[in-house]
């Protein structure tokens, strides 16, 4: 349960690396954002260890870089597809003739 919640919330960061990304006139490539999720994660873990009764653990850590992994490409490919559709929509020629 712990890897699920560790996962679930860094999806959001994820999420929100994506979001920005698309939002950016002059985006930075995509590992370079996956690469600070996963290096916030591993801060995230290291500081742990400064914590009492806390610990780093490297499970905690795969599970923080798969969640901002599947968040940044899931709101990447949500993105992507709402704007085809918009422009799919823009363009539609709708006669109205009949």
């Amino acid at each position: 349960m712990d890897k699920l919640v560790h996962a679930g919330l860094y999806s959001v960061l994820g999420a929100t690396l994506g979001w920005g990304r698309r939002r950016d006139v002059s985006p930075p490539p995509h590992w370079v954002l996956l690469g600070v999720g996963a290096l916030y994660g591993a801060t995230d873990e290291w500081h742990q260890g400064f914590v009492r009764g806390r610990v780093p653990d490297w499970g905690d850590w795969f599970a923080d870089v798969a969640g901002v992994t599947l968040g940044y490409w899931g709101i990447v490919w949500v993105l992507g597809w709402l704007a085809r559709r918009k422009e799919e929509t823009r363009t539609k020629v709708v006669d109205v003739s009949q």
